[in-house]
């Protein structure tokens, strides 16, 4: 018993010292931290709100601009995280030529302004930004997106395609044509098949290849087949043009045209009109027109499984 008087008597002895040291420290780094932010420039959030209210209550608006999330530029320098130390601007009265823009009238180069957002982005559908195409082209993070508000992607326009036609004025003519995909109707968009921060298939498909992606929603293509169609299964796009047609079903030319691409003279005639047997033999080697008119009009008004077949007699995709 008098061994535990002792004991207790000793830890409170030392609790105090050890209590009033634990202060001294936590002050002391606090303090640093606070010396250490006032040497490297910082002006503080409050400095820039003074100038930019609406950017700031926009920004505080945001993913970004949540203080409780430990991994937002709030949680750490608010504005200043993203734009560098801001106090010899805030002491020189704003301008841009003190300021560390990362939008328009910048001095920073494509890369340096990509740098900044990829301290954070640096995973999921960001991480093989380097190696995309955008990348390449010398785009930056906010030629799409603006940091401070917008929608829920920091969209710099309200809609993704509208977006994307900033640049792709093409794709933009084309999904006006008869047949396409329905993204003009809002039921799909440019995300739902790539990936503009960069992927490992051609034209940043969002996928492994472009079959695969085009399996996601047309899954009755995919097989396998007893009788598979080589360009079918190759790629989809051989046929088909993912953005818009004048013809049906996406196609890249009308049939029976876009088959003959590939395939003449086979089993019967491949021309659109053949010759009348009556004109055979006078120097022209096109075949002879057959009794059967069908031939020449729609090779896909037989052969319409013509993405593949597992009938037992389907080797010629027939129905």
């Amino acid at each position: 018993m008098e061994k535990r008087q002792v004991w207790w008597k000793c830890s409170v002895r030392w609790l105090k010292p050890a209590s009033l040291f634990a202060a001294v420290i936590i002050f002391s780094l606090w303090q640093g931290g606070a010396v250490q932010a006032a040497e490297e420039g910082y002006a503080g959030a409050e400095a820039c709100a003074g100038c930019h209210e609406e950017l700031a209550n926009n920004f505080a608006k945001t993913v970004h601009g949540q203080k409780g999330d430990s991994r937002t530029p709030a949680a750490g320098h608010a504005c200043e995280t993203c734009h560098g130390p801001m106090a010899v601007h805030v002491d020189a009265g704003g301008g841009k030529e003190t300021a560390r823009r990362l939008g328009k009238d910048t001095s920073l180069s494509a890369h340096e302004i990509n740098a900044t957002c990829l301290e954070c982005h640096q995973k999921g559908k960001q991480a093989l930004w380097d190696s995309s195409t955008h990348a390449a082209k010398g785009l930056t993070c906010t030629n799409c997106h603006s940091v401070h508000g917008g929608n829920e992607k920091f969209l710099v326009k309200s809609d993704i395609k509208d977006v994307c036609f900033q640049c792709h004025g093409t794709i933009r003519a084309q999904l006006q044509r008869t047949s396409h995909h329905p993204i003009r109707e809002g039921k799909i968009t440019c995300t739902d098949c790539h990936n503009p921060h960069g992927t490992v298939a051609p034209h940043q498909i969002s996928a492994n290849t472009v079959n695969e992606k085009c399996f996601e929603c047309h899954a009755e293509k995919r097989g396998p087949f007893l009788f598979e169609h080589r360009p079918a299964s190759e790629d989809c796009t051989i046929c088909h043009t993912p953005h818009g047609s004048s013809y049906g079903k996406l196609l890249v030319r009308k049939t029976p045209y876009l088959c003959q691409s590939c395939h003449s003279n086979s089993r019967h005639p491949g021309q659109i009109r053949a010759l009348n047997p009556a004109d055979a033999g006078k120097g022209d080697t096109t075949f002879q027109q057959l009794a059967v008119q069908g031939a020449y009009r729609n090779c896909l008004n037989c052969h319409n499984n013509i993405h593949g077949s597992n009938h037992p007699s389907g080797k010629t995709f027939m129905r």
